[in-house]
C-alpha cells in the first residue's frame, strides 16, 4: 500500500509540472510584441560583463580603448574594431578651443624640453634624440594650430561586445584584443563600470567613462568607418599607385558604379591638376578609345591633342575658323517606355542656347541695364522663327 501511495504521488507532481509548464507557455504566448522585442531586464551584478535577461540569455562585455599608436593609419586603425562579429562602438568627438591647446601643447614642450636637458647631462643620446624629436613634432603641431591649418580633438571608444555564453564571451574578448593589437591599439574591459560603459555606448549622446585621446585633424580622419584602402575601379586606366597597398589604382569615369560621368580636380597651384587632366586625357584615347574635348585657353594642351593624332581649333579675331551658333544636328535618344532609339530636333534647347550666347554678346562688359528680360524674349522669338522658315529639318526629325 505504502509503495503504491508513492506512485500515486510522484504522478501528481508529475502532473503539476506539465500544468506549470504548459501555464508559462501559455502566459509566453500572451506577451506583447514589445514585450518580446525589449529585454525584460540587465543584470549588471556582475563586474566584468552584464547579463541581457530575456526568452534567450545573452551576454555583454564593453570595453574603452586604452592606447593608440604614435601614427594613425587609413583606415587600418580601427577596422578590425567595426568588423569583428556582434560589436557595438561609438566614439565621442570633442574639438579642444584652440587657447586651452596652445596652452597644453606649451606646457608639453616644456616639459620635453626639460627631459631633453636632463638626457644630455647624463649622456644618454638614444633618450636625448627621442625627446628631442617628439619637441619638435609639438612644436611644429603649435604653429600648424596657431596658423589655422590644423586642429585638436578628445575623443572616447567605447564597444560592447555580446555573446550567448560566458565562453563564447571570454574567447571572443580574447581574440579581439589580439586583432586589435595588431595596429598597435590597446583595450581594456570597464572593469566595475560595466554598467555605465554600456549605457555610454546606447545612443544617447551620453558619454559617463571620460577615458579620452588626443586627435589632430588628419589623425582624426582614420577613425571613421571605412573599411577598406583600395580606391579606384577594377577596369580604366592607371592613375597612380596606392602608397598604403602598392597597388595601382584605375579610374574609370564611365564605371557603372558611378551616378554620372562628371567629375573636378581641386588641389592647390602646381599639384598637378593639368598633369593629371592630361594623363587621364591621353590614356583614355589609347586604352580605351575615349575621345576628349578640351577648351583650352592656355594652349597647353595642343601637344597631347597632336600626340594622340587629334586637330587644334584656333579660334580669335584673326583665325579663319568661326563658330556657326546656329548651327544645329540630330541626336540621338532612346525612348524610356519602348528601349528604341530614335533621331530627334531637339530645337528648343538650340532656341534657348542661341538665346543665352546673344545676350552674352549684347551685354558685352558693360552689363548695360537696356538688356532685359523683354530683349530676352524678342530674341527668342526671332531665333525661333528663323529655325522655322529654314529647312535645317526633314521629316524624320522630330520636335521635341
Amino acid at each position: 500500500m505504502w509503495g503504491k501511495k508513492q506512485n500515486l504521488k510522484k504522478e501528481e507532481e508529475n502532473q503539476n509540472i506539465v500544468q506549470n509548464n504548459e501555464q508559462q507557455y501559455n502566459i509566453l504566448k500572451q506577451k506583447t510584441i514589445k514585450e518580446l522585442i525589449a529585454p525584460s531586464g540587465i543584470d549588471a551584478s556582475n563586474i566584468d560583463h552584464l547579463e541581457i535577461v530575456s526568452n534567450t540569455k545573452r551576454y555583454a562585455r564593453s570595453f574603452f580603448v586604452s592606447a593608440l599608436p604614435r601614427m594613425a593609419i587609413f583606415p587600418e586603425l580601427f577596422r578590425d574594431l567595426y568588423l569583428f562579429g556582434d560589436v557595438n562602438t561609438s566614439i565621442y568627438i570633442n574639438p579642444v578651443p584652440e587657447a586651452k591647446s596652445q596652452n597644453e601643447l606649451n606646457r608639453v614642450i616644456n616639459q620635453l624640453e626639460t627631459e631633453r636637458i636632463v638626457a644630455a647631462d647624463r649622456g644618454n643620446i638614444n633618450r636625448q634624440s627621442t625627446v628631442g624629436q617628439k619637441r619638435y613634432e609639438a612644436e611644429q603641431l603649435r604653429d600648424e594650430i596657431a596658423a589655422g591649418f590644423n586642429k585638436l580633438y578628445e575623443a572616447s571608444i567605447v564597444s560592447t561586445l555580446f555573446a550567448y555564453s560566458l565562453e563564447d564571451l571570454d574567447k571572443f574578448t580574447s581574440l579581439l584584443a589580439t586583432e586589435m593589437s595588431k595596429s598597435l591599439v590597446s583595450i581594456k574591459s570597464a572593469w566595475g563600470i560595466q554598467e555605465d560603459t554600456f549605457k555610454s555606448n546606447l545612443p544617447l549622446m551620453d558619454n559617463k567613462i571620460k577615458k579620452v585621446h588626443t586627435f589632430d585633424r588628419r589623425s582624426m580622419g582614420t577613425i571613421f568607418p571605412f573599411t577598406t584602402s583600395e580606391v579606384g575601379h577594377p577596369t580604366g586606366v592607371p592613375l597612380g599607385f596606392n602608397k598604403q597597398t602598392g597597388v595601382p589604382i584605375l579610374f574609370d569615369n564611365f564605371h557603372p558604379s558611378l551616378s554620372n560621368y562628371n567629375m573636378v580636380i581641386f588641389a592647390k597651384s602646381g599639384a598637378g591638376k593639368s598633369v593629371t587632366m592630361k594623363t587621364l586625357i591621353s590614356r583614355s584615347a589609347v586604352l580605351m578609345g575615349i575621345e576628349s574635348l578640351a577648351l583650352d585657353a592656355e594652349g597647353e594642351y595642343s601637344i597631347v591633342a597632336e600626340s594622340l593624332g587629334g586637330i587644334n581649333v584656333v579660334l580669335g579675331p584673326n583665325s579663319k575658323t568661326i563658330i556657326n551658333l546656329f548651327d544645329i544636328e540630330p541626336e540621338i535618344i532612346k525612348d524610356e517606355i519602348t528601349g528604341k532609339e530614335r533621331v530627334v530636333l531637339n530645337v528648343e534647347n538650340k532656341v534657348e542656347d542661341v538665346t543665352q550666347a546673344l545676350l552674352t554678346m549684347a551685354r558685352g562688359s558693360t552689363r548695360s541695364k537696356e538688356v532685359n528680360e523683354l530683349t530676352k524674349q524678342i530674341i527668342a522669338e526671332a531665333i525661333g522663327e528663323e529655325y522655322a522658315e529654314a529647312r535645317n529639318y526633314k521629316r524624320p526629325f522630330k520636335f521635341i
